[in-house]
C-alpha cells in the first residue's frame, strides 16, 4: 500500500540501498545518517530481506531504472510503507511501537501472548510481509504502473508477486501469514452494505486509518491472491507487471 496516511513519526536511518547491486548500474545517493540512533538489527535485516528480492527477480532478468529504495527505520501507522516521493521503503522497528500498536498484535497472537509472541507476529507480518509487497510497489513505480492501476489493482499486483516470493523461498512465511489472514479475518467489515471491497480499497486507502483497519484491508487482498488457481510462479507473477 502506497499511500501516505500522516507524517512518519520516531527516528529514521537512511541507507544506501543500491550498494551490492551492480545490475541497476546507479548508486543510491541517500548514504547519509539521518540520526543518532544506533543501527538496530532491524535495519539490517530489512536491508537483507529487500536485498535477497531484488537480486532473486534480476536472476530472471527483472530490472529496474530506478536505484534499489532506501531503508529508513521509523514508526509508521501502515507498519511500512513505500514512498515513491523519497524512494524509500519505511518499515518500523518494535521498541518505535506505540502501546496501543502493539496491543493490536498481541491479540494476533492470540491469548495470554506474551511480549516476545506478539513481536514475532510483528515482525513476521512488517519485515517479512509487508517489506516484499513494498518493495514490489517500488517495482511497480519503476514500470510506472501506478499511472495504469487502480491502488486496488496496484495491490493486488504487488502481493501477487510477494506471495509467490515467499511459496518459493520459505513456505512457513505463508503458513504465518494465512494463520495471521484468518485471524483478521474474524473483524467485523468496515465495508458499508451495497460496495464491493475493491471499491472501498480505492476509497479508503490513502485516507487516515488505524493500524488494524490497514492490515485487515491488506487480508482482504491477501485472500484473493491466496486463492487464485494455478499459482503463479515469481516470474509469471512479475510478467504481470511488464
Amino acid at each position: 500500500m502506497n499511500g501516505v496516511r500522516g507524517v512518519v513519526m520516531g527516528v529514521a536511518i537512511v541507507l544506501s540501498a543500491a550498494a551490492g547491486h551492480a545490475q541497476f548500474k546507479v548508486k543510491n545517493e541517500k548514504a547519509e545518517q539521518r540520526s543518532k540512533f544506533k543501527n538496530p538489527p532491524t535495519l539490517q535485516t530489512s536491508i537483507d530481506t529487500r536485498d535477497a528480492f531484488i537480486d532473486r527477480i534480476g536472476e530472471d532478468g527483472f530490472y529496474c531504472r530506478l536505484p534499489a529504495p532506501a531503508v529508513v527505520v521509523a514508526d509508521t501507522p501502515l507498519f511500512g510503507e513505500y514512498e515513491k516521493n523519497t524512494d524509500n521503503l519505511v518499515t518500523p522497528d518494535w521498541m518505535q511501537l506505540k502501546p496501543d500498536e502493539k496491543a493490536i498484535f498481541a491479540e494476533l497472537a492470540g491469548p495470554g501472548a506474551t511480549d516476545a509472541q506478539a513481536k514475532d507476529v510483528f515482525d513476521m507480518e512488517a519485515h517479512h510481509w509487508i517489506l516484499i509487497v513494498e518493495t514490489v510497489r517500488w517495482w511497480e513505480a519503476c514500470k510506472e504502473l501506478t499511472l495504469k492501476l487502480t491502488p486496488y489493482q496496484a495491490e493486488v499486483q504487488a502481493a501477487r508477486v510477494a506471495l509467490a516470493y515467499w511459496r518459493e523461498l520459505d513456505p512457513d512465511v505463508v503458513t504465518k501469514l494465512t494463520a495471521i489472514r484468518e485471524a483478521l479475518d474474524k473483524e467485523p467489515s468496515p465495508v458499508p452494505a451495497g460496495q464491493d471491497f475493491p471499491t472501498y480499497f480505492n476509497q479508503h486507502y490513502q485516507r487516515p486509518a488505524s493500524g488494524k483497519e490497514y492490515l485487515w484491508m491488506q487480508a482482504q487482498v491477501v485472500g484473493v491472491v491466496m486463492a487464485e488457481k494455478p499459482e503463479p510462479t515469481v516470474v509469471e507473477a512479475l510478467k504481470r507487471l511488464e
